[in-house]
């Protein structure tokens, strides 16, 4: 730790002492030099497909497969790429069956203001809510997008005090039409994947209305596991990390 001596001068005939101007410009310089060194944090807010579910495990894919984790190391040290992935994770669907504890609207706000301060915010929800139980269409999904919205970035600028923080809108990759053959056929029928190919129409115009960027991953992210035909591949993680990089580093 470096020890600074700074010089107080007494003014003449009181008690009042100053710090002469050219110091203060010094310690001003240095302040924002320490400001301009702060690693840009990112918070990738998502379901298991951020969190890295295996779907020939059932456990984590390692640090080395994960989608933020290769976006932290394809950014660099100058970049804090931080992991808020959470399997069967909603936007605001509450899931009794699921302990309760998977609707990102509850833990969004607490969320962001522990990590605060950040300089990026990406969300990748909504497959969870296209879940047979809830029978949600594509327009109602992006409604509860809309309501996250709403609470989330006045929050961010205002009680995080974070009022140039950025949010990155994600639409989720598609779930594949052969869900249904798969180990998840229980949760996902068959009107599931063409609902997941609406989501990026209506995700963009909400953006757009609240000024986000948006990103349509499903465009260059097409790999997915054979097994649930929903859940991303190792090789889908790594693609996900590149087009995740690519939008990061036009934001920030």
């Amino acid at each position: 730790n470096h020890q600074q001596v700074v010089f107080l001068y007494l003014l003449p005939g009181t008690s009042v002492y100053t710090i002469p101007d050219s110091l203060l410009a010094i310690l001003a310089d240095r302040e924002t030099e320490r400001k301009s060194m702060r690693r840009k944090r990112i918070i990738c807010f998502g379901d298991s497909n951020t969190w890295g579910y295996d779907p020939s495990t059932g456990s984590r894919y390692d640090e080395d497969t994960r989608w933020p984790m290769l976006l932290q190391k394809s950014l660099g040290d100058a970049y804090q790429v931080i992991e808020e992935g959470q399997n069967g994770r909603t936007i605001a669907c509450p899931d009794p069956w699921e302990w309760g504890t998977k609707c990102g609207m509850d833990y969004i706000l607490p969320m962001a203001e522990s990590h605060a301060p950040f300089d990026l915010l990406i969300i990748m929800l909504g497959s969870n809510d296209l879940k047979t139980k809830f029978g949600l269409p594509a327009g109602d999904i992006a409604g509860s997008l809309q309501n996250m919205l709403i609470r989330t970035i006045p929050f961010i600028k205002m009680q995080c005090r974070l009022p140039d923080a950025k949010i990155l809108i994600a639409a989720p990759v598609q779930i594949g039409e052969d869900v249904v053959k798969g180990n998840l056929s229980e949760f996902f029928d068959k009107e599931v994947p063409a609902k997941s190919r609406k989501l990026a129409y209506w995700y963009e115009l909400v953006a757009r209305q609240f000024g986000c960027a948006f990103v349509d991953t499903s465009e260059k992210v097409t790999d997915v596991s054979q097994i649930d035909h929903l859940h991303l591949s190792p090789e889908g993680h790594r693609q996900m990390a590149r087009v995740m990089e690519e939008e990061v580093r036009k934001l920030l």
